[in-house]
């Protein structure tokens, strides 16, 4: 993972990292049910708070990109549709 977060940028941290992870899945970098880095890796390697990785990934839960399982970690639930 190459994010980097333009702390200057008037778009938030938390959706900059949003918008990183989403065109990942949608171009399959993290293809469907693949996993997720873990937050602390993700904040590890951003340099971000855990707060903002949070945000980043309930944004994903929300928009349907990501589900979260229980002590396990967040998962992809996004299918591209290919027009069959």
């Amino acid at each position: 993972m190459k994010y980097i977060i333009n702390e200057q940028s008037d778009i938030p941290a938390y959706l900059q990292l949003y918008q990183y992870f989403r065109e990942d899945i949608i171009q399959g970098v993290y293809p469907y049910k693949s996993k997720l880095p873990s937050k602390r890796t993700t904040c590890a390697e951003t340099g971000l708070s855990i707060i903002t990785v949070e945000h980043a990934y309930e944004l994903l839960i929300q928009e349907g990109y990501v589900e979260a399982k229980q002590r396990s970690g967040y998962f992809v639930s996004f299918q591209p549709n290919f027009g069959f």
